[in-house]
């Protein structure tokens, strides 16, 4: 008498899931990734925004070159290229002024074939300090 095997006309099946599964997988890897890419970008701008603004405040804010200085270093630093960067006084720029330091950068996906919606998104962020 012969021996039936459970499961004999299952043979592939699992080849098969994983094919149809893996690509998922990936999709959801690379959105992983690149969104950890973007949020780290995003927070760079940040502290370089946060940094400018301090720079601008410690040093004379008629002069914004060593802020503006100081944002780009942080930037090139992290391997970030900005858009813009502008560091300003409110004027007339005197002890309880603000100095305010912009900072826009344009984040670019590794992968625009998966994630075509983070192509090209735009980033930027301002930040306010008086000056004393």
């Amino acid at each position: 008498m012969a021996r039936v095997r459970s499961g004999y006309h299952q043979r592939g099946t699992s080849t098969i899931e994983f094919i149809l599964v893996f690509p998922s997988l990936l999709l959801v890897l690379f959105a992983i990734v690149e969104l950890s890419r973007a949020w780290l970008t995003f927070s760079i701008v940040t502290a370089a925004a946060r940094e400018g603004a301090r720079a601008g405040v410690v040093t004379s804010p008629f002069d914004p070159a060593p802020a503006i200085g100081r944002i780009n270093s942080i930037l090139r630093s992290s391997n970030v290229t900005p858009t813009s960067v502008t560091v300003t006084c409110s004027a007339p720029c005197q002890p309880g002024s603000e100095v305010q330091a912009n900072v826009a950068v344009t984040f670019s996906t590794l992968f625009p074939v998966f994630l075509p919606m983070l192509s090209a998104l735009p980033m930027q962020q301002s930040t306010s300090m008086r000056y004393e």
